[in-house]
């Protein structure tokens, strides 16, 4: 299945093909030859690790890890576990792959002769790591950004690829482009975008809200919640296929699993989030039901605008006795309100406990919640502006961007906080609420932009300087 127009080394080659993708499919053919030859790509994908595989097969194939640097790829904290699946068939020995699931794991690692050619992890773990010099910026060779638009803060982008080379080549998985225009814009240059259109009139699918590593578990459940004949399952990969014959096999009715379209039946299960070509010819096999893990809610409702939610049995079934005009009001504010941002924040939870438990407890928080009291006025001082002097300047090539991002993604100071900013030759003014002052001084000094250690105070002569032009 390998050919020499896809760029692919023997590793990369046989670990594809292992996974059970088809080297002549579009989501492979319109990857691999620019991601191989080190251009930058846009690829529109579902949000799932396992569509990240043709990338990263590109990325590996270039050149040995020692002799080129590290692969970075930053990944939404959810779905972290799951990339092992794709990096244990592409990776190679010399590659010395790395997922990094918090701070602490990786200093003895990355510390290491050879480093790790790849390193997975979430964008404030890289920033932890940045900052303590583990993970210079020269050393990366290339930056996967993984589905953005799922992250939490994606300005922090900015601060960690400030040190990185403006050639270093940048791919992004996206499931929602529009979401993520302005970082496109500023971090991903002449880059070629490829991925799927939407297809229209797709049926209603059945949905089933279930985290990323209860995915196999939840199989047996949902069969046994739709009680059909026969079942098809559907992979992306074939990575998960033995572990799905596996857990099906109580089931006691004819069981195909597949990464091709399967033959008909009585329901059909998409084990990972399919492309709407795929989701469309699955359709035209049986009934559908979708996996949906956390963060991905969006790109299904894109792609199967008709939805009706599974219960599995188990908690939600012996949650009995609530009130009609609660579940109504439930109802129509997953219905008609927009809760992206939402489920990105919950995400982390649900990979933890099961979302059912979760809402339940989310739900008796919301009645423990006493009726909001009007807030007291703000004491004058909170109304009070001062300034904060900062010892670095325009000959530092230190910019206002620099200052409001160390302030918000470091400093976790509310942007809506920070006034005008007055940037001289030697030295920064920067407004700033008076009560917050003396804790933000404090915070800032000590701290490193762009290779100068900053020296910070509160600025106590502010009010008789004259304004100058806002600079932001």
């Amino acid at each position: 299945m390998t050919s020499p127009d896809v760029h692919l080394k023997d590793a990369a080659s046989q670990g594809l093909t292992t996974l059970g993708w088809d080297l002549s499919a579009p989501e492979v053919r319109d990857v691999l030859p620019t991601v191989a030859r080190g251009h930058n790509l846009v690829v529109i994908a579902p949000p799932a690790p396992v569509y990240a595989s043709p990338v990263l097969a590109g990325l590996l194939s270039q050149a040995p890890a020692a002799e080129a640097g590290t692969v970075l790829v930053l990944a939404p904290p959810a779905s972290l576990t799951e990339w092992s699946t794709p990096v244990a068939a592409l990776a190679s020995e010399s590659c010395h792959p790395l997922v990094v699931l918090g701070p602490g794991q990786p200093a003895r690692r990355l510390g290491q002769d050879p480093a790790p050619g790849l390193v997975i992890t979430a964008p404030a773990t890289a920033m932890d790591l940045h900052r303590r010099s583990l993970l210079p910026g020269a050393s990366i060779r290339a930056v996967l950004i993984a589905w953005p638009e799922l992250w939490e803060d994606r300005e922090m982008l900015t601060l960690l690829l400030q040190d990185v080379p403006r050639d270093t080549q940048r791919v992004v998985l996206t499931s929602a482009p529009g979401q993520v225009a302005d970082l496109l814009e500023r971090h991903v240059w002449r880059a070629l975008t490829v991925g799927e259109t939407f297809v229209p009139g797709i049926p209603e699918i059945r949905v089933v809200a279930v985290s990323w590593g209860r995915r196999v578990a939840a199989l047996a459940e949902l069969a046994e919640a739709l009680d059909a004949a026969s079942l098809a399952i559907w992979t992306a990969d074939a990575s998960r296929h033995t572990e799905i014959r596996r857990a099906l096999t109580g089931t006691g009715v004819p069981v195909e699993v597949t990464t091709g379209d399967p033959s008909p039946a009585a329901a059909i299960i998409a084990f990972d989030l399919p492309l709407p070509s795929r989701l469309a010819r699955l359709t035209g096999v049986g009934p559908v039901s979708l996996l949906v893990p956390p963060g991905t809610e969006p790109w299904v409702a894109r792609i199967a605008p008709a939805r009706r939610p599974v219960l599995l049995p188990g908690v939600v079934q012996s949650a009995t006795g609530e009130a009609a005009r609660r579940r109504g009001l439930i109802e129509r504010t997953v219905r008609d309100e927009a809760l992206e941002e939402t489920l990105v924040l919950l995400a982390p939870i649900f990979e933890q406990h099961d979302p059912a438990s979760v809402a339940a407890a989310l739900y008796q928080l919301w009645l423990r919640e006493p009726r909001p009291q009007a807030a007291p006025p703000e004491p004058a001082v909170s109304r009070g502006v001062a300034r904060i002097w900062v010892g670095a300047g325009k000959r530092d090539h230190v910019g206002p961007n620099d200052l409001v991002g160390l302030m918000v993604n470091e400093l976790r100071v509310d942007r809506s906080r920070i006034g005008r900013i007055d940037l001289r030759e030697s030295f920064a003014l920067i407004e700033v609420p008076a009560d917050e002052a003396d804790r933000i001084a404090e915070a800032m000094a000590g701290r490193n932009v762009k290779g100068r250690r900053l020296a910070a105070r509160v600025d106590r002569d502010a009010e008789r300087r004259p304004p100058r032009k806002e600079r932001r």
